[in-house]
């Protein structure tokens, strides 16, 4: 699974073509677009589609439609992605419409090009400022799981393609899972976990996300400080770095959905890191993928019950003893217990 990529500030200012007789009187296109690498995210909510489909085929685009965009391609020029999300539209749930519908066409063949469609059309709600559109995009997540998590558990059906599902099945299990008034959440990404988990587990005196990038944390700690939720951190952190355990110690550590994304030696240098960290309980998750890794997603290799169950092992004899358990749970997940 994907973590959420983040917004980079790089507005559209020259554009490839104006359309003043399709957007709205006094909308230009620089108003509706925002650049990434070599996407030009374009938001054309309640705009014409016939008449916009008809102007960017006149300025030599090849259009392929597809049920949620308009990607639209020409020799030597950015590619075009029209999209016609509702603001409310503007969550997590938005990665499987990509990976569905962006995959066949051949534009998400390296992880950085699956960052710069996602962001590229969330920051295309607001390209004079991309942080407030993430902020759009993380309290429209985040009500969403607290939606799904207030559904009881049998009522829930899972679609195990949409990430707000997979998520939300995952965030509800550590909710069960936490030991302690500590926890970390180690690659929190946006950090939707640790916000979902101050809320929800009222023993948590102390929650920590780190990441290595840090370009979601402003608009995070923002939404942290809307919902009073003083107990929240977010830092950097590396999880390869040799003084990773500056980062404290933690009684419940987590780790979702990250392993995938380092190669077998790097993945063995983060949990020993990350056990150096754990008090009492490491949970980690993973996904369990058909063929090959999902490239797009940037994973660079697969996990089966068998193999999750290979690394608890692993961590066991780091440790010299203690326990764990393997669930399938939007894939697998294993949680390891020291000896107290």
């Amino acid at each position: 699974m994907k973590k959420q990529p983040v917004y980079q500030e790089q507005t559209l200012t020259d554009s490839p073509f104006s359309l003043p007789h399709i957007y709205a009187k006094g909308v230009s296109f620089q108003e509706r677009a925002f650049s990434m690498g070599n996407i030009i995210g374009v938001n054309a909510y309640r705009v014409n589609r016939a008449l916009l489909k008809h102007r960017i085929t006149e300025d030599g685009y090849q259009i392929h439609e597809t049920p949620h965009f308009l990607v639209c391609i020409k020799a030597a020029s950015p590619t075009l992605l029209v999209h016609w999300f509702a603001s409310k539209e503007i969550d997590a749930g938005l990665g499987r419409y990509f990976l569905e519908e962006l995959k066949p066409l051949g534009i998400l063949g390296q992880p950085h090009n699956f960052g710069d469609a996602f962001g590229s059309v969330v920051s295309s709600l607001s390209p004079g400022d991309p942080e407030h559109a993430w902020h759009l995009f993380g309290t429209n997540t985040l009500e969403r799981y607290h939606q799904l998590l207030a559904t009881e558990r049998s009522a829930v059906h899972c679609n195990c393609d949409s990430p707000l599902d997979v998520f939300s099945r995952l965030y509800r299990r550590i909710c069960e899972l936490v030991v302690g008034d500590s926890l970390l959440d180690a690659g929190c990404s946006f950090g939707f976990l640790p916000l979902v988990v101050a809320e929800r587990v009222p023993s948590l005196t102390n929650v920590v996300g780190v990441d290595i990038r840090v370009e979601p944390f402003p608009v995070t700690r923002a939404i942290a400080a809307e919902r009073h939720l003083t107990n929240v951190r977010f830092r950097q952190a590396d999880l390869l770095a040799n003084d990773f355990s500056a980062v404290g110690r933690f009684e419940t550590v987590t780790v979702l959905h990250v392993l995938e994304h380092f190669t077998e030696a790097d993945m063995y240098r983060v949990l020993t890191n990350l056990l150096q960290v754990t008090v009492r309980r490491l949970i980690i998750a993973v996904p369990y993928e058909p063929g090959e890794p999902e490239v797009a997603y940037g994973h660079k290799q697969l996990f089966s019950r068998d193999r999750l169950e290979a690394v608890g092992q692993w961590c066991l004899a780091q440790l010299g003893g203690g326990r764990f358990r393997c669930e399938d749970c939007a894939g697998g997940l294993l949680f390891l217990d020291r000896l107290l």
